[in-house]
């Protein structure tokens, strides 16, 4: 629209008398005659205040494109593809479905809340179940594949479907920034290779920034925060992966976790004031949807955990569901 030069085609109106008179005062294109106030225009051209407004009423309608709301888009988008069922029930019915294919979304909670345990479960039944391939980054070693291959099997599957869904989990231990962003470059240059791979999970991110906590300049791991997101938006949006993300909640004041020089506050009116998500308000905005892990108080077997939606662009914020940590995974 911005380079699409006035002709006598665009409108009757438009004459090439009224293109010459407005061309002397620099309205060319017909974002030019858009943007200008209409009593200019009619002062230059000379026709009426209704002539200039059905002259800009129909450039915009056949110029300019349909702008929708943010909920109906990702309606929008659900319609084009079919969310992955993780086989978390309680999970499923929060995110209506399963995992989106092309959003990233992050679990974060305390400290052995059972945010592996929810990763495991969702590798174990999207491999067995979906016959989909899942890349697990694993930064903590506490990915377990004797753990994966007991989930798959009281799902009363033979031997020869435990090993092939086990070998559809991609396991890669990753140790520092540097490595994780060469690993999404890695996956970027391969994914056309890759047909069956839909689901990639990082678990976690905090301990792989952490260690530059007490470094002198904060540009170099903010720097590699800036590049992996780009790296995770791209791979996710254009590939349709479902990238799923492990963080960790925080409540201290700590000034890498909540980002320099930050002493903000939660405003999620669903959650305690002091929590929020590490890596602070620089990272805040990264995942589409940002799912609160957090134990039940009371609960006599400690084995049921609350997943509440902290924040998403297309579901309502607060919205519950509990699971239960089982032999059977998360369930």
């Amino acid at each position: 629209m911005t380079s699409t030069l006035l002709c006598t085609d665009i409108h009757p109106i438009l004459t090439e008398y009224v293109i010459k008179l407005l061309a002397k005062n620099r309205i060319r294109t017909i974002y030019d005659f858009s943007k200008s106030e209409d009593d200019r225009l009619m002062r230059i051209t000379n026709l009426s205040y209704e002539d200039v407004g059905v002259i800009k009423k129909d450039i915009i309608s056949r110029f300019s494109g349909n702008s929708i709301q943010v909920v109906e888009y990702f309606r929008y988008l659900e319609e084009l593809v079919e969310p992955l069922k993780t086989g978390i029930r309680g999970l499923d019915l929060l995110l209506e479905g399963g995992l989106l294919p092309g959003h990233v979304m992050e679990i974060f909670g305390d400290s052995a809340s059972g945010k592996t345990q929810i990763c495991t479960t969702i590798s174990a039944n999207i491999a067995h179940k979906q016959k989909l391939d899942v890349f697990y980054v694993d930064t903590k070693c506490d990915f377990s594949a004797q753990r994966v291959h007991r989930i798959v099997e009281l799902n009363k599957c033979s031997l020869q479907e435990i090993h092939e869904a086990m070998a559809r989990i991609k396991v890669e231990r990753i140790f520092s920034p540097e490595n994780l962003i060469r690993l999404i470059e890695d996956l970027l240059a391969r994914v056309d290779e890759l047909e069956n791979f839909k689901v990639l999970i990082i678990d976690s991110l905090p301990p792989l920034w952490y260690q530059y906590q007490n470094t002198k300049s904060r540009c170099h791991p903010f720097g590699m925060l800036t590049q992996l997101i780009g790296l995770l938006r791209k791979l996710a949006s254009e590939n349709l992966i479902s990238v799923v993300l492990v963080n960790l909640k925080i409540t201290s004041s700590d000034s890498f976790a909540a980002g320099v020089g930050s002493t903000r506050k939660s405003t999620n009116p669903h959650k305690d004031v002091n929590e929020y998500p590490a890596l602070g308000r620089f990272w805040e905005a990264t995942p589409t949807t940002r799912i609160l892990v957090s134990k039940i108080e009371g609960n006599e077997t400690g084995h049921e955990r609350m997943l509440t939606i902290w924040k998403c662009s297309y579901f309502r914020s607060g919205d519950r569901q509990v699971v239960v940590l089982s032999d059977k995974g998360v369930v």
